[in-house]
């Protein structure tokens, strides 16, 4: 016997029950209302028991009735019972199904003229199933990726239950399986996709069925927002459209900041991008000029718009990572310069005016040259760019000098002064000048430094103070300070942006007296004493000259006590008169003697300021050092001039090849020859242009792979190339698109084909990855790619579903294995059809020829992209088969037709109606009604044959049209 079972989950009751019980005016309390017997099967026996309580102040007598059915049956000695006041008794009903269907029934409980019933309900066992009621994606990004949810389907019964869910609406919302059927004491998980293709509040509604139960709706929520790079104001939240330097010097820079703002709810890789070909862009053009006079300069026009943008505009960073809702402060520098060809022009009204436009976009997926006109709403180009304009004006420095930049200074004596006034006029109106004059010898200038207000002027007095004798001829600089911009782009020091030069022209003369003293040439010095002034006048006359530092005693030898011999070589003469240096600390290797004897004069070292045996040895080592590294520099010099200076000749032989030949088309390994590969060259702080993109764009789709990629890096420098982390700047001139892969309309089971292209344009190998987990993309070669430098190539993608319906999915793929974007795969997969044209077809006459008289033709249009297999099944009405058709059976290519002749064959029992059944093998079936509107005359007549009459029956055919 089974144990009893109760129920926690409450079930239908099949016996209709008032909702006040009676119960209550009876004082009693019965417990629980209902018994239900739960998944009861036929030959077992269940029993429940319910409670009855006297709630009453004296004893209630209670009479109990059984229930109707046999199946179940009150287990009580007695039926009449008497329960005192407060108490209660314990009642058991068993039930016994005797087969395998619902049973309901009821016991009645009786007081005096009340009664009440206890409902018993018997259920066969049967499924439970549960399913989540809201399937709630969140906040989305319209950026055309497929997200999935999962929802489960339980079954708390003891059979298996089916299922059935259908979307109905419009959105691109797919469920996954559709129907199926859940096991008893298990769980089954569903898909729910959805596409966010675009901007929108998401509420739809999907009809779900659950066995034994009613309808249930399946709500489906979402809120989908576009992924908006901003540029907010640094001091609040407002959008930034333009940004203004305003006017400042050539060669000078000015910085200006700003907020870039993540305005969505997923991580974003950004880049700046300078538009060099944007239409209304300046380039350093005075815009407040004359039209004939900027007609006049169309060739500096034309120079001006060559100039690299990215040296006058930079954006630091100007990539980077956004996590949802990021701010970061980025850095704006404007540095205007002055132009070679247009120096000669410079002049009070001179200015360049600049409109710049930098656009900051998502690194992703582009589609580019790439897009599928097929599908142009799913990817929109305006949700992941931000275009910011830049305004700003340069004009140069003007000074005027007077008396000019040739500054003659009147000759004067060491000791004297010699000066000239000296004003600067700053012609500029709008802004102020700083200046400053690098010290320079013999000259005084005062102020060294200052500032001149716009269109001001300032007074310089310049001295000359020489210190020597000579003519001077002197390039005297003036700095003009400005803000200029530090090696980080972040910052502004005060540096000279422009230099002016002038020159100094001066004479320091000296004065000549007579010396009393006659010179000895050889002995006496020149200059007896740095502090006595004397000028020799006869000092032309003389034939030696004394030396400067020591003499060589061998080179004169007067008033020898000894023969001067070979031991006197290394002796040094000192000068005469040499006072205190003859016994300075000098170094103790020389040896003097004095000028007219032989004997060695006393060498005095000092032992605080000599060198100690170990500083001269390290001071040896130094030298030896310093010599063998020039040494290597020179070695290195003369290597490099002497391969400068190879010259290469040419073999000039005819080899007899002919003209017209066509280039071969390059492989990897070609392609790897003539590029070696090599990191990126592009600066980290400079800006990417779109012109360069463009350039590097063509270049690449000119190298096209046509053979077989390697799916991994085999060589080394393959290999170290692809282990580089890519930055998004680099990430952005890799193109893999189009974006969206549209299959459009296609058969089940066919495969289908679709180009993905890829452009490296980068002059690194790098890995490209498709992560693809998807069954309908696993007949595609290979998922791993490894694409050379500056080239471009294409991936067959095939794709083939067993299933009908609309299919929707999307995949990522990595480059050097970072995320860099996402493919959207869309399809309509549908059954192998064919289209019938007409439907109903009316013969007509072809000719006099009774089996070829009546005939016509249908064509069969294949709209789809594979062969459809069909076969004609005439129709058998009853009266017999009249038509036929040609080919009867047969196939029609994709994308073709094919015409199929209806012959009808005219008798005196043939019907003039016909139909076939056209049927499409594993597709769709179609039918085909033909009529023939004929009327058959029988005439008779007699004639002679001979003595014979000879009778004739003579048939007429008329067609009614």
């Amino acid at each position: 016997m089974n144990t009893p079972r109760g129920s926690l989950v409450p079930r239908g009751s099949l016996v209709p029950r008032d909702i006040e019980s009676p119960g209550r005016d009876m004082q009693l309390r019965v417990t629980p209302p209902e018994l239900k017997f739960l998944d009861a099967t036929a030959g077992s026996v269940y029993r429940l028991s319910f409670v009855v309580h006297n709630l009453g102040r004296w004893n209630q007598k209670i009479r109990f009735e059984e229930p109707t059915k046999p199946q179940f049956k009150l287990l009580l000695t007695s039926l009449d019972k008497e329960l005192a006041s407060g108490l209660h008794m314990i009642t058991t009903v068993e039930y016994r199904p005797d087969k395998d269907e619902n049973t309901s029934d009821r016991v009645l409980i009786s007081i005096g003229n009340k009664s009440t019933e206890v409902p018993l309900i018997g259920l066969i066992p049967s499924c439970q199933l549960t399913i989540e009621s809201v399937v709630n994606f969140g906040t989305l990004v319209s950026n055309s990726k497929v997200y999935c949810k999962e929802i489960t389907i339980t079954n708390n019964g003891k059979v298996p239950g089916t299922f059935n869910a259908e979307y109905r609406g419009q959105l691109p919302i797919l469920i996954f399986p559709t129907s199926g059927v859940v096991e008893a004491k298990s769980s089954l998980t569903i898909k729910v996709d959805f596409c966010a293709d675009q901007p929108r509040i998401v509420d739809e509604k999907a009809i779900v069925l659950l066995q034994d139960q009613p309808e249930t709706l399946l709500s489906i929520k979402a809120h989908v927002v576009e992924q908006i790079i901003e540029l907010l104001h640094t001091s609040h939240d407002q959008r930034l459209e333009c940004l203004r330097f305003g006017t400042i010097y050539l060669g000078t820079s000015k910085l200006k900041h700003a907020r870039i703002y993540n305005n969505s709810p997923e991580p974003i890789n950004w880049v700046a991008i300078i538009q060099d070909d944007a239409v209304g862009e300046e380039l350093g053009m005075n815009i407040r000029q004359r039209t004939d006079t900027a007609l006049n300069s169309l060739t500096s026009i034309r120079k001006v718009k060559n100039i690299d943008t990215t040296t006058i505009i930079s954006c630091v960073p100007n990539e980077g990572t956004l996590q949802p809702y990021q701010k970061i402060v980025i850095t704006f520098c404007f540095s205007p310069k002055l132009m070679d060809e247009c120096k000669k022009d410079i002049g009070p009204s001179y200015r360049q005016d600049y409109v710049l436009f930098l656009r900051f976009e998502s690194v992703g997926s582009k589609d580019g040259f790439l897009r599928d006109d097929d599908y142009k709403t799913v990817k929109s180009e305006r949700l992941q760019k931000m275009e910011l304009a830049l305004t700003g004006s340069g004009i140069p420095v003007l000074l005027q000098f007077d008396p000019g930049k040739v500054l003659s200074f009147k000759p004067c004596f060491m000791g004297e002064r010699s000066e000239i006034h000296f004003i600067m006029q700053n012609q500029c109106q709008l802004l102020p000048v700083i200046y400053h004059f690098p010290r320079n010898a013999h000259f005084k200038i005062e102020p060294e430094k200052g500032r001149i207000h716009e269109g001001g002027i300032m007074n310089v007095m310049f001295s000359f103070v020489p210190r020597q004798l000579g003519v001077f001829k002197v390039k005297q600089m003036i700095e003009i300070i400005g803000l200029v911009a530090d090696e980080d782009l972040q910052s502004l020091s005060m540096k000279p942006f422009y230099h002016v030069s002038l020159d100094f022209n001066s004479i320091c003369k000296a004065p000549t007296m007579k010396v009393s003293k006659k010179i000895i040439p050889g002995i006496s010095p020149v200059i007896r004493h740095p502090t006595e002034k004397i000028v020799v006048e006869d000092l032309a006359k003389c034939q030696t000259y004394a030396p400067l530092s020591g003499l060589k005693s061998t080179i004169r030898c007067t008033h020898h006590r000894r023969s001067c011999g070979e031991s006197g070589k290394d002796l040094l003469l000192p000068f005469p008169k040499d006072g205190a240096a003859t016994i300075g600390s000098t170094d103790h290797h020389k040896q003097y003697r004095t000028t007219f004897t032989t004997v060695p004069r006393f060498n005095f070292v000092n032992p605080d300021s000599a060198c100690t045996t170990c500083e001269k040895q390290q001071k040896k080592y130094h030298a030896k050092y310093y010599s063998m590294y020039l040494k290597y520099l020179r070695s290195i010099r003369l290597q490099k001039q002497a391969e400068r200076g190879k010259t290469y000749s040419y073999n000039d032989t005819d080899i007899g090849l002919e003209s017209g030949l066509r280039s071969p088309s390059l492989s990897v390994a070609d392609i790897e020859e003539m590029l070696p590969s090599a990191e990126n060259s592009i600066k980290a702080k400079r800006l990417l242009t779109t012109r360069s993109i463009a350039s590097q764009e063509e270049q690449s789709l000119k190298r096209k792979i046509i053979k077989r990629l390697k799916s991994d890096p085999s060589t080394l420098q393959e290999k170290h190339d692809c282990s580089l982390i890519l930055t998004p700047k680099q990430i952005h001139q890799v193109i893999v698109g189009p974006s969206v892969l549209n299959f459009g309309n296609i058969c089940v089971n066919s495969p289908n084909t679709r180009a993905l292209h890829v452009v490296n344009m980068l002059p690194i190998h790098v890995l490209l990855q498709l992560d693809i987990d998807l069954e309908e993309l696993q007949k595609t070669n290979q998922f791993s790619y490894v694409i050379p430098p500056t080239s471009s190539t294409y991936i067959s993608m095939i794709f083939e579903s067993p299933t009908v319906g609309n299919f929707w999915k999307s995949f990522m793929f990595t480059v050097n294995n970072v995320p860099s974007g996402h493919i959207l795969v869309m399809a309509v997969v549908q059954l192998v059809k064919l289209e019938l044209s007409p439907n109903e077809l009316v013969l007509r006459p072809r000719g006099f020829l009774i089996p070829t008289y009546l005939r016509g033709t249908v064509r069969l249009y294949n709209p789809q992209n594979c062969s459809a297999q069909f076969q004609w099944q005439p129709v058998n009405t009853g009266g017999g088969v009249a038509f036929s058709v040609c080919p009867a059976r047969g196939s029609v290519e994709a994308y073709s037709s094919l015409e199929c002749e209806v012959k009808w064959q005219p008798g005196f029992s043939s019907p003039e109606e016909g139909e076939f059944i056209l049927h499409v093998l594993e597709g769709n079936m179609l039918k085909l009604k033909c009529v023939a509107h004929v009327i058959i005359f029988l005439e008779h007549g007699f004639y002679y044959e001979g003595d014979k009459l000879v009778g004739c029956t003579l048939v007429c055919i008329v067609t009614c049209i």
